[in-house]
C-alpha cells in the first residue's frame, strides 16, 4: 500500500466512521505479508492448522508438526501421509484437520495444486477449485488468495476477528449492511482485512 492509497483509506473510512477513519490514519500504510515462500501445500495446511485458533494456540500446533516432520528429515506436506496420522495428531491437530491435511497432500501429488495454474485462474475459478478439496471451506480459500495469491479484493465474512473489529466502527444501522460498507473501500478490501486483522491483534499465521 503506496502513501495514495493509505490516503484514500482515511477518506473513505471518514465517510463511515471517524474513528475508523483515525484508526487507519494512525496505522499508516500496511502491507500484507507474502506467504508464497511456504509453497501452496504447507500454506494450505497451516492455514487449515490455525483455522479457529488464537494466534498463539495455532503457532504452538504448527511449530510441533513442524519439529515432527523436521525429525523425518522431510517437509511438512510430505509428512501429512496415513501412516504419521497418529503422529499429526499427537501435535494437537484434530482428526478433522489431520484428515484434511491428508486431503491437501493428495492435491498436491495429483496435481491440483500447481501454483502457476491456479494463478492463471479468477478468484472465483480458484476458489471453486480449492473448495473441491475435503476440508478445504471458504475462510481457507480467502486466506489463499490474501495471503498466498495477494488478491487485493478479498472480503473474508467469514473471519470472526475482521466481522467483530469492522461492526465495532458501525452503528446499529450500519451494521445491518456491515458488506455495503466494506464495498466502498472495493477494489482494496484486502488491505481493509488486514487493517482489522491488526487492529484485533489477531493477523493470521504471523
Amino acid at each position: 500500500m503506496n502513501k495514495a492509497l493509505h490516503k484514500q483509506f482515511v477518506a473513505t473510512a471518514s465517510e463511515i466512521s471517524t474513528s475508523l477513519a483515525n484508526d487507519i490514519h494512525e496505522a499508516g500504510p500496511v502491507a500484507i505479508p507474502s506467504r508464497k515462500h511456504l509453497g501452496i501445500g504447507a500454506f494450505l495446511a497451516r492455514v487449515i492448522v490455525g483455522q479457529q485458533l488464537s494466534t498463539k494456540a495455532a503457532a504452538t500446533i504448527w511449530g510441533r508438526l513442524s519439529e515432527a516432520a523436521r525429525a523425518k528429515n522431510t517437509r511438512i506436506i510430505d509428512f501429512c501421509t496415513e501412516g504419521n496420522f497418529s503422529a499429526i495428531r499427537a501435535c494437537g491437530v484434530s482428526g478433522n484437520k489431520g484428515k484434511a491435511l491428508l486431503a491437501i497432500r493428495s492435491a498436491v501429488e495429483d496435481g491440483r495444486l500447481v501454483t502457476r495454474k491456479l494463478k492463471r485462474l479468477s478468484p472465483e475459478e480458484r476458489n471453486a477449485t480449492l473448495l473441491e478439496i475435503h476440508g478445504v471451506g471458504r475462510w481457507t480459500a480467502d486466506m489463499t488468495a490474501i495471503f498466498f495469491f495477494a488478491e487485493p479484493d478479498i472480503w473474508p465474512d467469514g473471519d470472526l476477528s475482521v466481522v467483530k473489529v469492522f461492526n465495532r466502527y458501525l452503528n446499529k444501522r450500519q451494521t445491518k449492511n456491515a458488506q455495503r460498507y466494506a464495498a466502498e473501500f472495493a477494489p482494496h478490501r484486502s488491505y481493509l482485512a488486514y487493517y482489522m486483522w491488526q487492529l484485533a491483534d489477531a493477523v493470521p499465521n504471523e
